[in-house]
């Protein structure tokens, strides 16, 4: 084994397929050993980017996986501000610990809207977890039927984003309530929610069937929030219309 062929089997072995891609497609015969090693630094570090969030794309389990909010039609969506979607595309937010509610009506791109967010939270390679708030209350009950409830709700801790989509659609019993409380206190200045609901805030209350656990839940999400309301016909219905 020669000296080439030895140096591509230590990269092999230490995983540096960045190193490799460089060896292998790259002449750097007439350049200096600091810019060779600039570029073999620079190939690792964005081989490592692109998986990390290949990984984290599919750890999200996004509902919408391909949509971005560079690809946002705005003449389906007149009531979304431009200015507030790229300044929350920023994602500071995430860094500070606060919320998005996104509310509106069936169809008019919520939880797709959400996904875009989503998307530019991994692209700053942070982690979000999608769930509807129909599985996210039976995990936590089966966790707590399992006696599980403390790691699961120290794993839903762990993402910088935790999205709720379909918040409010059903009422919730003693129990359901009494485990979202625990999760959003658990949560409280440890990370993001990105909350997607058809109902407004004011109505949100019904769906607890307690004032005091509503009001308490409610506190820490509502008063830490960015707020988009999503107004107009379905996208659906208006993407019909163009055919």
């Amino acid at each position: 084994m020669n000296k080439t062929e030895l140096i591509r089997a230590h990269c092999k072995s230490l995983k540096l397929d960045g190193f490799l891609q460089v060896l292998e497609h790259e002449d750097f015969s007439a350049t200096s050993h600091d810019e060779f090693l600039e570029a073999l630094l620079s190939s690792q570090l964005t081989l490592n980017s692109e998986r990390k969030i290949k990984r984290l794309t599919a750890q999200a389990k996004l509902k919408y996986e391909d949509v971005y909010l560079s690809d946002i039609d705005y003449g389906l969506c007149p009531s979304l501000k431009v200015n507030q979607v790229n300044q929350l595309g920023e994602c500071h937010w995430v860094d500070t610990n606060k919320n998005v509610i996104i509310i509106g009506a069936t169809g008019t791109g919520k939880t797709s809207l959400a996904c875009r967010f989503a998307q530019e939270v991994i692209a700053k390679q942070q982690s979000v977890m999608f769930y509807r708030l129909s599985h996210l209350l039976l995990e936590l009950v089966a966790a707590d039927k399992e006696g599980e409830l403390m790691k699961l709700l120290k794993k839903l801790t762990r993402f910088n984003v935790l999205i709720i989509d379909d918040w409010g659609n059903a009422l919730m019993d003693k129990n359901e309530r009494h485990l979202l409380f625990e999760l959003i206190e658990y949560r409280e200045q440890k990370g993001a929610l990105l909350i997607t609901s058809q109902y407004p805030i004011s109505a949100w209350h019904e769906t607890f069937g307690n004032e005091t656990i509503a009001d308490s839940v409610l506190d820490r999400i509502v008063h830490n929030s960015h707020r988009i309301n999503l107004k107009g016909e379905s996208i659906r219905k208006l993407l019909a219309e163009r055919e």
